[in-house]
């Protein structure tokens, strides 16, 4: 029998479900759990309202001039960018981590 704290849903609970939701699923709380995402997240959003124009580079249809200030934004939004997704991953390769050992319990090899 598993105790309650144990119980779990593993990706192997989740295969009907595509392995895009899955990680949506686990990224999707990042903002809530972890603090340094969300301040990210708001630095990202705060230059987006000082710098319009950044945010309109991210929009393919259209062509967008930049200043030099624009430009200095520009690149550091993307450097947050690259912050972001690397608390994602983590976010998803330990909670793999944790599934893939929730599931050996489960088949009781651990």
């Amino acid at each position: 029998m598993v105790p309650d704290e144990m119980k779990f849903e593993t990706f192997v609970d989740a295969q009907s479900t595509a392995f895009q939701e899955y990680v949506s699923a686990i990224i999707a709380k990042l903002p809530k759990s972890n603090k340094e995402y969300k301040a990210i997240q708001d630095e990202i959003k705060a230059i987006y309202e000082q710098y319009p124009n950044v945010y309109g580079v991210f929009d393919t249809e259209r062509t967008a001039a930049l200043t030099e200030q624009e430009c200095a934004a520009l690149i550091k939004v993307i450097s947050l960018q690259n912050q972001l997704v690397d608390l994602e991953m983590q976010s998803v390769y330990f909670r793999g981590c944790y599934d893939g050992v929730g599931y050996l319990k489960k088949a009781g090899i651990l």
